[in-house]
């Protein structure tokens, strides 16, 4: 559920993902870009691990790391370096390579305490029209708060988030609560413009063994956006996740 896009790059990148796992098993899909790889292209994933006491920007070290080499025939994932100590542990016969979509799979163990997400404990979902006219509803409702400008009834809508991600960064809720603001978009109605709401049925995604749902329109669009006023392409996309809860949905991350 960590969704980040980066442009072309050789540079590394460092995404956060205490918050994100849970105990035992978890994996971490990357999807790459598809284009024609070269002998030379090297796909990585690392795993960081740091104790309270030190600094992650210096002091952090590998618990393992992955190594894929697309272009190369017949070639599969390898674990090229593992700390035994760490808190968490590769799985190895599970790591796989998907050919037709570029995606690297990367199952492996958490062996250190974690609290239970709210993500864990949504309903087991079915991958079916009912769930997605249904979640439909939920993203209406929250695009008339925004067309409202009612960041209050936003932010009341979010509290499962603003809960879930204050014990998850160790930071206070109302801290939370001012950075998910969105009075950023109300108090500029000359630079941000709420879209339409989308007619067509939309994509339903279903992650997290099948408990947390999000819907997406053409591509991987989301439904809710603000477009940026003057600009040929620029937009501000609202990437709510929900679980359903005792029947009702509940923004989760």
């Amino acid at each position: 559920m960590l969704d980040f896009t980066v442009d072309f790059s050789h540079f590394d990148r460092r995404q956060p993902i205490s918050q994100h796992i849970k105990n035992g098993k978890n994996i971490i899909e990357l999807n790459t870009f598809p284009y024609e790889y070269k002998l030379e292209h090297e796909v990585h994933v690392s795993l960081l691990y740091w104790r309270p006491e030190q600094n992650p920007n210096i002091e952090a070290s590998t618990a393992f790391e992955v190594v894929m080499r697309p272009g190369v025939e017949d070639a599969k994932p390898e674990v090229v370096s593992r700390d035994p100590a760490a808190p968490v542990q590769p799985r190895e016969g599970e790591i796989s390579w998907d050919m037709d979509y570029f995606k690297l799979f990367v199952p492996f163990n958490n062996r250190q305490l974690m609290p239970t997400w709210c993500w864990e404990e949504g309903e087991v979902l079915r991958d079916n029209e009912a769930t997605r006219d249904s979640l439909t509803q939920a993203y209406r409702r929250l695009h008339r708060l925004f067309a409202a400008g009612d960041n209050d009834a936003l932010l009341a809508a979010a509290a499962t988030r603003t809960k879930e991600l204050a014990q998850a960064t160790g930071t206070p809720e109302d801290y939370v609560r001012h950075r998910f603001s969105y009075t950023m978009f109300f108090d500029n109605p000359d630079i941000y413009e709420l879209d339409d709401f989308p007619e067509e049925p939309m994509t339903l995604n279903l992650g997290a063994d099948n408990r947390v749902a999000w819907l997406t329109t053409q591509g991987v669009s989301a439904p809710l956006v603000f477009s940026h006023v003057g600009t040929e392409h620029g937009a501000s996309f609202i990437r709510p996740y929900f679980i359903r809860r005792n029947g009702q949905w509940e923004i989760c991350r």
